[in-house]
């Protein structure tokens, strides 16, 4: 049998003793790295003493930015552009340290005091947004001491400005807004479904609009008539247009372009219903334009010679009234065109395996390089260099998807060890316990990189910059499916 054959021939293989080789090839093998495990354990100390109560309101209280575009920032204004995005890293990658933190009077005065402060409060988003994007229990710490009213009004002062004048500011804060919403318990304290149609411009694709999607992602079942009304079913179609990862919409992403069709996805579950209000929307909406009449009036003689060419008050109703119409019909057609859309995207259902496969792709490329120059400066022959190249190559490979496989399991693993231990899991950071079982989680964290990487070599940095992590969603962007027993609204 050729499965028996293969058994015996690797047995002999695994039970060879052949004499060691002299050619170089097993003293130029990576040794087995601990420098790289002793480097994360020390950040995450570094980290630890960084939570600690007064440090980070001192360092931002020192804060110091360069107002002249035209003069070059000093060494002390470009620590101050780079530590918070490092903090904020930090606290995302260790939630154990972001619980700490939410503890302190710090969290307290940056979520009242340096949010009120127009300077303070650039470097206090940017150290709140990095761990609130992926735990949502320090969503609700932000939440409980009142940040939302403050994020609510910087989006309503930008709102008065020209697109090209919106920063980073203001997509931390649709961040913050588009997290607040996945929780059902905090939704009164966030953003209206309004406030996330409009992070979607027609023109062109902007840093926030992909919050603007998860935000609509989590509110269109509440209000399809705005939903229908607004133009967000006319935006999403304009971002998932174009062929797989060539978006055709202006400065649009990949991200987008995913995020717009998985939401796509979960409207066509939802289809039949969602026509069928289209309909009866736009017939009261055509009803109201004929009731409220023509909408200019007796017009004086300045008027009628374009002396004075303001807007009447039934203009702008009328106006805005068409354009619901407009937007209504446009929904219709993008409903029938994407009848054949899946509930969810291949990315979705398979972007995981993608993702070791390329991180395993990068390693053995990455492994290949190293290996062939660590033979080359050890001086062996060509050959050996070549055979030492491919042998790293494969274990890199190996140990990359290995990693990754690992992380794109821990959410599962996560949830079944905390329940087989009897514990809950951990929704928000005044839970009983919980400082003390996210530092397990994060020291098993530590442990999985620590073991791969000294079994495996050089399986760090490929993992760290796999292209797929940047260009699709993170496991944890989940957008619910549509719920069958919620009822058609009526048209206001």
């Amino acid at each position: 049998m050729p499965v028996f054959r293969a058994c015996r021939l690797g047995a002999r293989r695994l039970q060879s003793t052949s004499a060691p080789r002299t050619d170089g090839f097993t003293e130029a093998l990576p040794r087995r790295d601990v420098v790289a495990p002793i480097i994360c354990c020390g950040v995450y100390g570094l980290s630890w003493w960084m939570a600690e109560e007064g440090r980070i309101k001192g360092l931002v209280e020192q804060i110091e930015m360069n107002t002249d575009p035209q003069a070059w920032p000093t060494p002390k204004q470009l620590l101050n552009h780079f530590w918070p995005f490092v903090a904020g890293t930090m606290a995302m990658m260790l939630e154990s340290v972001a619980c700490k933190f939410a503890a302190t009077e710090d969290m307290h005065w940056l979520c009242t005091t340096a949010m009120d402060d127009d300077l303070k409060a650039t470097v206090a988003l940017c150290l709140l947004v990095a761990p609130a994007e992926h735990s949502p229990a320090f969503v609700r710490a932000v939440c409980e001491h009142g940040t939302m009213r403050r994020v609510k009004e910087i989006i309503t002062i930008y709102k008065t400005l020209p697109r090209e004048q919106h920063d980073d500011v203001l997509t931390n804060a649709c961040v913050l807004g588009a997290k607040v919403a996945a929780d059902p318990e905090l939704r009164a304290q966030g953003l209206s479904l309004a406030d996330f149609v409009w992070m979607m411009p027609a023109e062109q694709a902007l840093m926030y609009t992909p919050y603007g999607t998860e935000g609509i992602a989590q509110l269109w079942q509440d209000d399809t008539g705005l939903l229908l009304r607004g133009g967000a079913v006319l935006r999403l179609a304009e971002l998932a247009h174009g062929p797989l990862f060539r978006p055709t919409k202006k400065d649009s992403s990949i991200v987008n372009q995913e995020l717009a069709g998985r939401l796509l996805g979960r409207l066509m579950e939802q289809r039949t219903r969602l026509l069928a209000e289209a309909q009866t929307l736009e017939e009261a909406l055509l009803r109201a334009q004929r009731t409220a009449g023509p909408a200019t009036g007796k017009r004086t003689i300045w008027q009628a010679t374009g002396v004075h060419r303001g807007e009447t008050e039934a203009e702008v109703n009328r106006r805005a009234r068409q354009a619901e119409i407009e937007s209504v019909r446009a929904a219709r057609v993008v409903l029938d065109e994407q009848s054949s859309r899946p509930s969810e995207t291949h990315l979705e259902q398979y972007g995981y395996i993608l993702n070791v496969i390329s991180s395993s792709l990068l390693g053995f490329v990455y492994g290949t390089c190293r290996g062939y120059i660590r033979g080359y400066m050890q001086d062996v022959t060509p050959s050996v260099c070549r055979e030492l190249s491919t042998y790293v190559g494969r274990r890199t490979a190996v140990g990359c998807a290995l990693l990754v496989g690992i992380f794109e399991a821990a959410p599962m693993i996560k949830r079944e060890v905390i329940q087989r231990m009897g514990r809950e899991e951990i929704k928000s950071y005044k839970q009983e316990g919980a400082l003390e079982q996210l530092i397990g989680i994060d020291v098993a964290y530590l442990g999985v990189i620590a073991m791969v990487n000294f079994l495996f070599p050089f399986v760090l940095l490929p993992v760290a910059f796999n292209p797929t992590q940047l260009l699709v969603p993170p496991s944890d962007t989940l957008f619910p499916h549509a719920n069958p027993a919620t009822t058609p609204l009526e048209p206001s």
